[in-house]
């Protein structure tokens, strides 16, 4: 009972201060890839069709102009342009079906669309009484329920992870670990700053999966598949890629479920062990199928949306995507164009955490391993494995319960070490930890959101170094601009 008020207190204090972080950074906005899933949703509620042409044209004309928050009032002082890729953010029309489509998921629409129906109906009701409000889903009320809905999904993911990191640590360095992973890699800009791309949300719907996962593994009941099964096919919807987070842990589930049953003993008689066999079967069958059924519940939408769009059930980007890249794999992880050690080097840690893993839970950590593995992989199915215009390795965020899990695991490690050897050291670790790596990435964001460096090409260490102070100064003189 205590420890688990001790973990709701910690998971509290998580909360407060992902809330206080809010006004000064949540900047509701719609740029860059958030532009192709933003279409969905104004188009299917505002002008009641899929033509996403008018969107498109709106969008790409108005980034700046509609942004709101603090952050938002300050982009006119950056000195990057947000602009947007004609192929990617406006695409052309369908070879087939002369439809002009998006390339990015429906998912985070569907998310998105409660409190968006919400802000509609408000903005309604306030331009009726005579007060100023937009009523044509863009700007104001609307762009504030899509900030504010990625932002509750992705603190959500974060307790959720939180609470799958506490199962194997204890609460104090599940929570230093989670807001250490909350501010110190890319998802902090895409928590806040980009709320209109997808990153944010995989963080809920990863946690989400493998939470459940972890807690009902080993299960032979239809009902957990099916679960499975809806959860996988969420974190399709919002992220396409994403599925192959769920493809290790099924794949060990599947491999345990389709083993010979050991529940009839080699001396049961032939005609109960035919029994038992066939009813085995039946649940196995039974358990693959609630899975598949729901898996494809699911994720029917996405593949209606493509049918719709390009007359198959399946995408046809708008441009040439698909180009597998050997030198992706060095790059996703130690290039400083977006190599997600360079960029964010506190998820170098949580992979040392995976590996020590091994040795208290071997399962865990090699489903984490190979989720990792998959996901990197699977970016360098593309040309740009650096992912565009980006804050880090941001196809890599989804990853947010698992480097969690890595640091809260080493730091358990390294303060247990410490206790044996220097006791005085074991309770300033985690702070220390927290206090140097999201400093860093804090001030590498200002560095990105004021474009002193680039958001494209690589940017070397001894940039972003020298950049800090500069940034510091130009952050000193805009507040006295802002304030005189």
């Amino acid at each position: 009972m205590a420890m688990a008020r001790t973990a709701e207190k910690r998971e509290g204090t998580i909360l407060l201060c992902l809330l206080l972080a809010a006004p000064l950074l949540l900047t509701p906005w719609v740029h860059g890839d958030g532009i192709g899933q933003f279409v969905f949703l104004r188009s299917a509620v505002i002008d009641g069709d899929l033509d996403l042409r008018n969107e498109y044209d709106y969008l790409t004309r108005h980034i700046t102009e509609d942004a709101g928050g603090l952050p938002g009032s300050l982009l006119s002082y950056s000195e990057h342009d947000p602009g947007y890729h004609r192929g990617y953010h406006r695409p052309e029309p369908d070879p087939v079906t002369g439809r002009v489509g998006s390339n990015w998921s429906i998912g985070p629409a569907l998310l998105w669309a409660p409190a968006y129906l919400l802000a509609h109906g408000v903005s309604h009701l306030a331009a009726a009484v005579g007060l100023p409000a937009r009523t044509d889903g863009y700007g104001g009320l609307y762009y504030w329920a899509l900030a504010l809905t990625t932002f509750a999904c992705g603190v959500a993911g974060l307790l959720l992870a939180f609470r799958l990191a506490r199962r194997l640590v204890s609460p104090r360095n599940a929570h230093w670990a989670t807001l250490t992973i909350a501010g110190a890699t890319s998802l902090v800009y895409y928590l806040y700053l980009a709320p209109s791309h997808s990153h944010a949300l995989t963080a809920l719907t990863a946690s989400l999966f493998l939470l459940h996962w972890y807690l009902h593994r080993r299960s032979r009941r239809p009902a957990v598949w099916l679960q499975w099964g809806l959860l996988a096919g969420l974190l399709f919807l919002v992220r396409w890629n994403d599925i192959v987070i769920a493809v290790p842990p099924l794949l060990l589930e599947t491999w345990r479920l389709l083993r010979p049953s050991s529940a009839v003993g080699s001396q049961a008689p032939a005609e109960e062990s035919a029994s038992a066999s066939a009813t085995g079967w039946e649940r196995r069958l039974a358990c693959l199928g609630a899975a598949a059924g729901g898996f494809l519940l699911i994720a029917a939408l996405q593949f209606g949306v493509w049918q719709h769009f390009h007359g198959r059930p399946w995408i046809r980007h708008s441009v040439a995507t698909l180009q597998f890249t050997p030198a992706g794999l060095w790059g996703t992880l130690f290039s400083w164009r977006h190599g997600l050690f360079t960029w964010t080097p506190v998820t170098l840690l949580a992979a040392v955490g995976w590996v020590r893993l091994l040795r208290r839970h071997a399962e865990l950590a090699t489903v984490s391993l190979a989720i990792f593995a998959a996901l990197v992989l699977s970016n360098c199915t593309v040309y740009d494995w650096w992912a565009g215009t980006a804050f880090g390795m941001r196809r890599l965020v989804s990853l947010t319960p698992l480097f969690v899990l890595g640091l809260a695991i080493l730091l358990e490690d390294l303060q247990q070490l410490w206790r044996r050897r220097l006791p005085w050291c074991g309770a300033f670790l985690a702070p220390l930890v927290l206090l140097l790596f999201v400093g860093w990435n804090l001030l590498l964001l200002g560095q990105f959101a004021l474009g002193m460096i680039s958001h494209v090409q690589a940017v070397p260490f001894s940039e972003m170094l020298a950049n800090q102070p500069r940034l510091i100064a130009r952050l000193l003189a805009l507040a006295r601009e802002m304030l005189g």
